[in-house]
């Protein structure tokens, strides 16, 4: 019978050729059957009378329609079937030398020019060759395909259309993926995630993996077969076989509890060991429903592994979908703002990222994320920095890093997702055969370190010190049951790396974030720099304990306001704030660089439409960047960005920035609240209420102590202290026609504000007035703002406007003759009408406090001048509440 072979295998049981499916394709595993009889069976093709050919290895037969492949391969067009490719096994023993190869080849060749198949592929079983049919053909020797992955139905729909190395953006597949999964299982957006991610990870592997590491019967395909056929054959369903039969294997062939063989891993966190506990899957949300059995998904099952298929095989993946799929999933999560997990949008990743400049990174250099998350710091920089595009090579099985990046995270399910994440990133390495799974599980133990013995503290519980050159993150930020934290570091002790927590987190402050501020102080090697997003509320505590301790090992470079919004489950307000480990106590601290991004590149809805012509932050990231390698004029002229001495970023100080910016400057660059929900709006004030009240409380405490003590009484008008004198007079147009550095103080509200910067000769020769060259202390005289009080420590000069006070004796603080004169104004009821030229100052009298010796008492001085300071900061930091209150667009 001349079908013989096809009825025998099925193929013709329908009454119609119908070769069994092999992804897009049907499969007809013959060997017996001529090119001439599958013509006959239905196949559409033309068979030449001769293969035009110079044959040097296989003698080929008389007649193409003679051949008889091992396997054809069917692709159908209106309904009627054509032969793509064709395939010839040989024995293990073969394909040893050219010769036999090329014999092979040509074999190959000869059979699927006779069906008229574009590829012919070419295997022993452990190798496998794929020729371009046509190319051969034209340029009359074998041509091959460059792809050295086993064949399969991905490898195959790769060879046809060449895209292997084409990027692919699967976020439409996501998308639609994630719906379908929520819809069957109503589970959380984490946990659909998971899902996805999981079936993902099996396409992908599928896709890219050798034989030999994943059989055939554990691969994705197998899964499309039709579900009557699957049944039969299985005596299951594909879903209750993916979960009892490739899920186990997938785990095995990345197994849990992976040590990780680079010494400096551990070592970087005070470690004998590290070893990384879970596989890269074990989220599958259909094994959770209490309502539905596992095989009463497998419609669904069958569906998402449909969506799979026709999105085509998963081999280069777009570096944008590797950077924004957890977005799609992660956008909106009750659970995860919870947790305090705020997952960091990848406009502010990328930025954060080219401000940490790590291509400047030696070799052998570290960079760290102690709160990683699915591991966007850490797997995002060779994407976005060109000189770390190499920084990972395979060879021997194991993975090099040229600069070691390392994540920690505390919950498990989150460091599997970046797990999986990694190779997804690493697509290009999964896909070459020179890699092997060994060295990609080491890899994914060396990069990402799951610290959940103690599931309160997470990465907490091991401090490194001094071992990290770059830290990148965004720790969660939890204020409320936040002593939950504290109390568990009394109980923990030490840590696993002896590190005694009790002390190493002593005075660390008010909220988890604030516990991570001082891991991250520690961690850094000298010059070491962190650049971290803090909470709003942080950065204007009034207690100096948290702020000192990082300032006694830390330089702060940076304060950088983020919009309201940027986080998808948020509307805190957050900041970006760059830390520098100093060197020695001695280290003379830089100033300070101070942005507010009124945009990111994207709305700030959940929707995050791409604004590439709106980033604020893109821009402050640049003149970041020039700022810190010392490129003169980095922020001249901008709106957004201000370098503010470091004598205002003190333990006392608030450190956010918008008291650098006037109230005209402000409404110049348009700057309004984003829309909050009123749920958000209220838990936040809420929070922010409380935490003022305990620091009024506080301040009252304090100061009550500090102002008990004896005092005194000195007058203004006493030259054995003071010499009170008046400014120089200089006008508007003088300043504009002698332009120059030296800066003009005057009466203003606030006292960053300058009248204009005048030539300085001009100012001390033409105009006679005193360049101020020593610190002083002045009073507004004048105007709106008379009455306040500034300590001056910058070289200057000051307009007639203003009454300068120097100070003769040291037994006096300038900063708390400041707050003591600031008192005696508003005791004396000096308002707008009343206005405070030099003789009225003279008459002046200020309290000082003295020690038991009746000796001016300089710290008690100092410490009620800081006392005072922190008070005006809680002051500002309910006008600001007031203020956001007022303009706040509640929806």
């Amino acid at each position: 019978m001349s079908n013989e072979e096809l009825n025998q295998r099925n193929y013709l049981a329908t009454g119609k050729l119908k070769g069994t499916k092999f992804g897009d394709f049907e499969e007809l595993n013959i060997g017996a059957t001529s090119v001439r009889e599958l013509k006959a069976a239905g196949v559409e093709v033309i068979v030449p009378s001769s293969i035009k050919f110079a044959f040097a290895a296989y003698k080929p037969l008389k007649t193409p329609g003679a051949a008889k492949p091992d396997r054809v391969f069917l692709r159908r067009h209106d309904g009627k079937p054509h032969a793509v490719a064709t395939a010839e096994h040989k024995a293990p023993t073969k394909l040893r030398s050219e010769k036999e190869l090329l014999k092979a080849a040509e074999q190959g060749l000869f059979a699927a020019a006779s069906l008229g198949a574009a590829v012919a592929v070419t295997s022993n079983g452990q190798r496998w060759c794929y020729v371009d049919v046509k190319k051969s053909l034209d340029k009359g020797e074998i041509v091959w395909l460059t792809d050295k992955r086993d064949f399969g139905p991905g490898v195959l729909a790769n060879l046809l259309a060449g895209d292997a190395g084409v990027l692919k953006d699967p976020a439409p597949l996501a998308e639609t993926v994630w719906q379908t999964i929520w819809h069957a299982t109503k589970e959380e957006p984490k946990q659909c995630l998971l899902t996805f991610v999981e079936i993902f990870v099996l396409k992908f592997l599928s896709d890219n993996l050798p034989l030999k590491t994943l059989p055939e019967a554990y691969r994705f395909y197998p899964l499309l077969e039709e579900p009557k056929k699957f049944q039969e054959r299985h005596g299951t369903t594909a879903i209750e076989y993916y979960v009892t039969k490739i899920r186990p294997f997938i785990k095995s062939i990345f197994p849990d509890n992976s040590v990780a063989v680079d010494e400096k891993v551990a070592g970087t966190f005070g470690l004998s060991t590290v070893v990384s506990k879970t596989s890269i899957i074990n989220g599958f949300a259909f094994l959770r429903s209490s309502t539905v059995t596992l095989s009463g998904f497998n419609r669904t099952f069958l569906d998402i592994l449909d969506e799979f298929q026709k999105f085509g095989p998963l081999t280069t993946i777009d570096p944008e979908f590797k950077l924004r799929l957890y977005e799609t999933f992660l956008r909106r999560s009750a659970r995860q703002q919870k947790l305090g997990q705020f997952f960091t949008p990848r406009n502010v990743v990328r930025q954060m990222i080219r401000m940490a400049r790590l291509d400047q990174l030696p070799d052998g250099a570290v960079v760290l994320d102690p709160a990683a998350g699915v591991g966007g710091f850490v797997l995002e920089p060779p994407l976005i920095v060109p000189a770390l595009a190499g920084n990972v090579t395979f060879a021997k099985g194991k993975p090099k890093r040229r600069i070691r990046f390392v994540g920690v995270d505390v919950d498990a399910s989150t460091h599997i997702l970046a797990k999986a994440n990694t190779l997804i990133h690493f697509a290009e390495a999964v896909r070459d055969p020179t890699t092997t799974v060994a060295a990609l599980n080491q890899l994914m133990a060396e990069t990402f370190v799951l610290m959940n013995t103690n599931e309160t503290l997470g990465a907490l519980e091991n401090p490194p010190e001094a071992k990290v050159d770059v830290i990148l993150t965004n720790p969660p930020y939890v204020t409320k049951g936040s002593g939950v934290y504290k109390e568990e570091v009394r109980e923990a002790g030490t840590g696993e790396n002896n590190v005694d927590l009790r002390d190493y987190y002593d005075r660390s402050g008010l909220g988890v974030e604030a516990l991570f501020l001082r891991y991250i102080s520690g961690a850094l090697k000298p010059g070491g720099r962190a650049f971290v997003i803090v909470p709003l509320g942080l950065l204007n505590r009034t207690d100096p304990g948290p702020k000192k301790r990082i300032l006694d090992e830390c330089n702060l470079i940076a304060s950088i306001a983020l919009p309201r919004n940027t986080f998808f489950n948020t509307a805190q307000l957050t900041y970006i704030l760059a830390l520098e480990k100093r060197h020695t106590a001695a280290d003379e601290r830089p100033d300070v660089f101070c942005g507010i991004a009124r945009t990111i590149g994207e709305t700030l809805s959940w929707e995050r439409v791409p604004t590439p012509n709106e980033n604020d932050l893109a821009d402050i990231a640049g003149m970041f960047v020039a700022h810190a390698e010392g490129k003169p004029g980095a922020v001249q002229g901008s709106q957004v960005a201000k370098v503010v001495p470091a004598a205002e970023f003190t333990e006392n100080d608030r450190w956010d920035v918008g008291r650098f910016w006037t109230e005209e400057e402000l409404v110049a660059l348009g700057h309004k609240e984003s829309a909050v929900t009123r749920v958000d709006f209220i838990d936040e004030t809420r929070s922010e209420i409380e935490e003022i009240s305990t620091e009024l409380a506080a301040a009252k405490k304090e100061l009550e102590a500090l102002t008990s003590g004896d005092m005194r009484t000195i007058s203004m008008n006493d030259t054995a202290y003071f010499a009170v004198r008046s400014g120089t007079r200089v006008t508007g147009k003088e300043i504009r026609e002698h332009p120059g550095k030296l800066p003009i103080y005057s009466c203003f509200k606030t006292e960053r504000e300058v009248k204009g910067l005048v030539d300085e000769k001009f100012f001390g020769q033409v105009k006679k007035g005193d360049v101020e060259k020593k610190p002083i202390v002045t009073v507004n005289a004048n105007g709106a703002s008379v009455g306040k009080v500034f300590v001056r420590r910058d070289r200057c000069g000051i307009t007639d406007d203003v009454i300068i006070v120097d100070v003769k004796d040291p037994g006096i603080d300038l900063d708390y003759l400041a707050v003591a004169l600031r008192a005696a104004v508003y005791k004396g009821g000096f308002l707008y009408e009343a206005k405070l030229f030099t003789t009225r100052v003279r008459e002046l009298e200020v309290e000082v406090p003295v020690d038991g010796n009746d000796e001016l008492d300089v710290a008690q001085q100092q410490a009620i001048a800081s006392a005072v300071r922190r008070f005006d900061a809680l002051r500002t930091r309910l006008q600001d509440l007031g203020q956001r209150s007022a303009d706040v667009r509640a929806v």
